[in-house]
């Protein structure tokens, strides 16, 4: 099918990898495919949010049968690194920025040595699922998995390209008459 003639839903995200947000997300694409697009390109900043719903996202954007672009438009970090690398085209424009790091576990005031134990084997099993899925979809180096087990390891959108996180640097553009939808 001829570029011109493919029908491109287009959106733009900025918000958590939370459930309402991820919510929204898959109920847009959900209306793309409703609406017989061949493609979604969403423009996306995101600091992150919850494994689990990174997950969710993640496989739902890859079973989806149409094309998911994605364009980093801001700063893409922690699961939202994830949910990014889902989309079968990724661009990031040349003032973005990605951040991978270790699973945060939040503190509790009644927390005992078990559920400690639990919520620390709970926080490495999302390192490796989630570093499972880098390496599946990039080519981060080793090293840099690594490394982002113990600190935030950020990433330029030149280094991006290096490890297959991105197909491209460009700043977007809405092809003139398109709709954006903000989601």
């Amino acid at each position: 099918m001829a570029e011109s003639r493919r029908s491109i839903a287009y959106y733009g995200y900025t918000g958590s990898i939370d459930s309402a947000g991820v919510s929204r997300i898959a109920a847009a694409l959900n209306i793309a495919i409703d609406n017989k697009m061949d493609e979604a390109m969403i423009c996306i900043s995101s600091h992150g949010g919850f494994v689990s719903d990174g997950i969710f996202l993640y496989n739902h954007i890859r079973g989806l049968p149409i094309r998911v672009v994605m364009h980093n438009t801001g700063s893409v970090t922690s699961i939202a690194v994830t949910v990014f690398v889902a989309a079968a085209e990724r661009y990031c424009s040349p003032p973005g920025m990605f951040m991978i790091h270790p699973t945060i576990m939040s503190p509790s005031q009644d927390m005992t040595a078990q559920r400690l134990q639990s919520s620390l084997d709970s926080a490495l099993a999302d390192d490796r699922r989630t570093e499972d899925i880098l390496r599946a979809r990039a080519a981060i180096p080793e090293e840099i998995l690594t490394a982002r087990r113990f600190k935030d390891v950020y990433v330029t959108p030149k280094d991006a390209i290096i490890y297959g996180l991105v197909h491209g640097i460009k700043d977007f553009v809405l092809p003139k008459g398109a709709q954006m939808v903000q989601i």
